[in-house]
């Protein structure tokens, strides 16, 4: 299942209303944008859908919301709207094609598609409670379950910030994994990679770290050196960090040390390198990629990104304002925020083809595309370059 458009609305008339509308996503997406035109706002709503439909936060958690989804799903198409004020679901359908399969309105009441009996009954959800959470049945209601496996596979990761650099894991002799889902549960995430893979995961996050401009020759888990842990009475507790062995160094360096460019690099190569090599759909959000990296690095990590989505089942959407990205990545894949007052409109190639496709014969740069505003119609961009 694949997100393919996504539209969304808070406070509806309200002065604190705020609308998104005519986001397209493809399999690889660059979400650019002029500073607070929303670009880390519509990437952490996308990430609050994935939630829902995983009941990891319940609509009684979000003062209000309307979100409404198209996905495609083996060739048809599938609709999820669900709308939630003052911490109640108000309305939620979820459909494929024309087919509803769930409705449900005020006060939780509704009905929903029973396989085995092919028919619709009535039911009734806490409105607190997301219907498609609360009904999911891999018997009864089985068109839901590819809508939650979706949700599980969302993960959204903030490259300007930390990403875990201080974070290290404590394990527990024979205890469970932390959840690797956690944004700050990198070193989680790479102990089950080598576990689940224990062949290639480390070589193929080492090869990806050299192909980005960082030469090492190992990189796996260690015993901190310079941190002490004060211990319960108990069972043996293993504290791990990351390290890397850079070619050139005679030492490791230890994730304490790293600087946060190599950090936030090795922590998104970790999470595509699980997610290629677990041949598992997943919708992987990065904002503000490339933050902290020098132009170089920056571009051969969405190379890298790019080609981890082409060769697998992974969705991907980044957001940027560096040029050197936007310059690597080709307009087909651009969505280019605009605001206006609390409203905030998507021009993507599908929407705006006139002008995407008139500016491939202007031979500049797709920055300039950008910085321009080209996007926002031709007229501007013969003004553009008859000043030029």
């Amino acid at each position: 299942m694949r997100l393919r458009t996504f539209a969304y609305t808070q406070f509806p008339k309200t002065s604190r209303e705020w609308t998104l509308s005519g986001l397209t996503l493809g399999r690889i997406n660059l979400v650019v944008g002029k500073n607070a035109s929303g670009k880390s706002r519509t990437l952490s709503t996308i990430n609050g859908l994935g939630y829902l439909v995983t009941g990891r936060r319940k609509p009684s958690d979000f003062s209000t919301g309307t979100y409404e989804a198209i996905f495609d799903h083996k060739g048809r198409t599938q609709r999820y709207f669900i709308d939630i004020l003052d911490r109640k679901v108000v309305s939620e359908q979820f459909s494929d094609g024309d087919k509803v399969l769930l409705s449900r309105g005020a006060g939780g009441v509704g009905k929903i598609f029973h396989e085995k009996q092919n028919d619709h009954f009535e039911f009734q959800t806490p409105e607190g409670d997301a219907a498609i959470v609360a009904r999911r049945d891999s018997i009864q209601h089985s068109f839901l379950e590819p809508l939650g496996q979706w949700g599980e596979g969302v993960r959204h990761y903030e490259f300007g910030d930390k990403m875990g650099h201080g974070t290290l894991a404590l394990v527990v002799q024979d205890g469970p994994i932390p959840d690797p889902r956690d944004v700050n549960a990198i070193v989680a995430l790479f102990r089950k990679g080598v576990k689940d893979f224990p062949d290639r995961f480390a070589a193929a996050v080492r090869d990806g770290m050299n192909a980005i401009g960082y030469e090492i020759t190992e990189v796996d888990l260690m015993v901190p050196t310079d941190i002490m842990l004060m211990m319960p009475v108990g069972g043996r507790v293993d504290p791990l960090i990351l390290f890397v062995q850079e070619r050139d160094l005679p030492c490791r360096t230890q994730q304490t040390e790293m600087s946060q460019g190599m950090f936030r690099a090795i922590s998104v190569i970790i999470l595509l390198s699980y997610a290629v090599i677990a041949s598992r759909p997943s919708c992987i959000i990065v904002d503000d990629i490339g933050e902290g990296l020098d132009f170089e690095r920056s571009c051969k990590l969405i190379d890298l990104m790019r080609r981890g989505a082409q060769e697998s089942d992974i969705q991907l959407i980044v957001s940027t304002n560096d040029m050197f990205v936007m310059n690597e990545v080709p307009l087909d894949e651009w969505s280019v925020l605009r605001r206006q007052g609390n409203h905030v409109t998507v021009r993507n190639h599908e929407n705006s083809k006139k002008e995407f496709e008139y500016f491939r014969f202007v031979g500049m740069s797709n920055f300039t595309f950008f910085e321009m505003d080209f996007a926002n119609g031709i007229p501007m961009m013969e003004t553009a370059l008859t000043h030029e």
